[in-house]
């Protein structure tokens, strides 16, 4: 039977409280050993709030993740927060000045917590072993099981249907796109407006074969409401038919209705109103809450036009996230986009939409991890990695080659590191090391090789990875420099990683490598 050590005291709450306490017990220490009057009450509360706090949070230093490797990451884990706190407590010496903070009493008592702190959690258990991960590489999602459509009756009924309620541009789409096969399967169709009670008779029919939204996605006044009432209704292997206004369509109409510094100040009042604002976390939830409800019916009071901004990754990335693939969409400044449900929704995911976004990756012994990054791709669209693999394939990088994921500003944010800057909050809180193979997505990791992925899960994932350049000779190229990186890595953890970190800072320093 393995064996995993546990922490004695293993309780979050019972730790932190313990850590506070050790914090004031490490300043009376430090001013008995020098025969000083202890910190003044508000100053202890101030390092508390501005130094120890920021250290706890950052470092996740009182959740014990990896019992196997129990001194490595206490040590590494206590050593991060000591440095915060540290800083912390010297930026706040120059703040209150020294007669309140004095320098030898603030070192001391310094020390003298942070050794209280570290030997309360040294006292360790051993514990059987959780129930080992499996060691094969991520697999294809399971198939699902897909109902009979029969799309040559929907045409009938969609023929059937007055003018009114389907106008000309989406029936001629949908005459042209939908299968023509007929069987006995569901045939049930489904038009809506805008929100859910305005389908047609009113009645959740829970087999729909086609259901058809007449209103522009830019202009539904509840998106993700509409999604989630739409892959509640159609039946597994139906249809959803959907139609949007581009992202391209609008910085084009932007481009040529105005000129010079006008154009830039249109571009940038439209970016910062339309994509922006709406992305900041929290502010969606602020702008629906009943305080100021008033702003969205004043807003729509006349109009009922959102003006939402979506890019076709987004959409399509949307209707992946609802289990729905894309099967056809037309061309022009309104497009019309028709999807079948292939999937159940992917409600375990929380998608990317704000400006630091958390991807799932998978980290140490196969766990999944949730790794941050300011976000370079269009919301949503993480979802289409597969699709997009199968389409464009990899450039000699490891890339998708013409990604069309990436937003206008992605090439400069990835060129310059700037999505990567978060991941100092991941190496903070340990889910990653500082060099090593970058964490990588479910999906990626299962192209590689099993003995790749039998390494890769025995190391965690690097906030600074090899490099790979031009130079690099295609995906089988990749594989070997990052097999190559693994192997060594085992048989000499330390040596590896500076010799590769200083590789990474030559590449990226001298020989100007930017990635993609």
């Amino acid at each position: 039977m393995s064996r995993r050590h546990i922490p004695v005291i293993n309780h979050w709450p019972l730790r932190f409280g313990l850590g506070l306490l050790a914090l004031v017990a490490g300043q009376y220490v430090g001013a008995t050993l020098l025969g000083m009057e202890p910190l003044p009450i508000n100053t202890l509360v101030a390092a508390v709030v501005f130094a120890w706090l920021p250290a706890i949070f950052l470092t996740d230093k009182y959740r014990h993740k990896y019992p196997q490797r129990y001194t490595t990451y206490l040590l590494a884990s206590h050593g991060k927060a000591a440095v915060i706190m540290l800083t912390g407590l010297l930026i706040l010496r120059l703040v209150l000045g020294p007669e309140t903070a004095p320098l030898p009493l603030l070192l001391t008592g310094f020390v003298a917590s942070a050794l209280i702190d570290l030997l309360i959690s040294l006292p360790r258990r051993i514990g059987e072993a959780p129930q080992a991960t499996a060691t094969e590489a991520p697999a294809a999602e399971a198939p699902f099981d897909l109902q009979p459509v029969d799309s040559a009756a929907m045409r009938r009924s969609i023929a059937e249907l007055p003018t009114e309620q389907l106008d000309g541009p989406i029936r001629e789409f949908l005459e042209e796109h939908l299968p023509t096969d007929s069987s006995d399967g569901i045939n049930a169709l489904q038009v809506i407006d805008d929100r859910p009670e305005d389908a047609i008779d009113g009645a959740r029919t829970e087999d729909t074969g086609l259901l058809v939204c007449k209103t522009s996605l830019n202009n539904v006044q509840r998106l993700n409401l509409l999604l989630k009432y739409s892959v509640g209704e159609i039946a597994p292997g139906g249809y959803i038919a959907v139609s949007y206004t581009p992202l391209s369509v609008t910085n084009r109409r932007i481009a040529e209705k105005y000129s010079g510094i006008r154009r830039r100040l249109a571009f940038l009042t439209h970016f910062i109103w339309y994509r922006a604002l709406p992305k900041l976390p929290y502010v969606d939830v602020l702008y629906f809450s009943p305080p100021f409800r008033w702003i969205d019916r004043w807003f729509l009071r006349d109009t009922r036009l959102r003006e939402r901004v979506l890019s076709t990754a987004e959409v399509w990335g949307r209707l992946a996230y609802y289990g729905m693939e894309v099967v056809a969409e037309s061309e022009g400044d309104e497009r019309f986009v028709l999807a079948r449900r292939v999937s159940e929704p992917l409600y375990d995911r929380k998608p990317s939409y704000y400006a630091v976004v958390a991807l799932q990756k998978v980290g140490l012994d196969g766990e999944i991890i949730r790794l941050h990054k300011v976000r370079s791709m269009y919301p949503f669209s993480e979802f289409l990695q597969k699709r997009i693999f199968e389409s464009h394939g990899l450039s000699k990088i490891g890339k998708f080659e013409n990604d069309p994921r990436l937003t206008e500003y992605g090439p400069l944010i990835r060129s310059h590191w700037i999505d990567e800057l978060p991941g100092l909050y991941d190496w903070l809180r340990g889910d990653v090391k500082l060099v090593g193979m970058r964490a990588t997505s479910p999906h990626f990791l299962s192209l590689y090789p099993q003995e790749l992925y039998d390494l890769y899960i025995q190391i965690k994932p690097g906030l600074v990875p090899p490099i790979f350049d031009e130079s690099t000779d295609g995906f089988d190229d990749i594989v070997r420099i990052e097999m190559e990186y693994l192997q060594r890595y085992l048989k000499a953890p330390v040596r590896t990683d500076i010799a590769y970190f200083w590789y990474t800072f030559r590449d990226i320093v001298f020989r100007k490598v930017r990635s993609k």
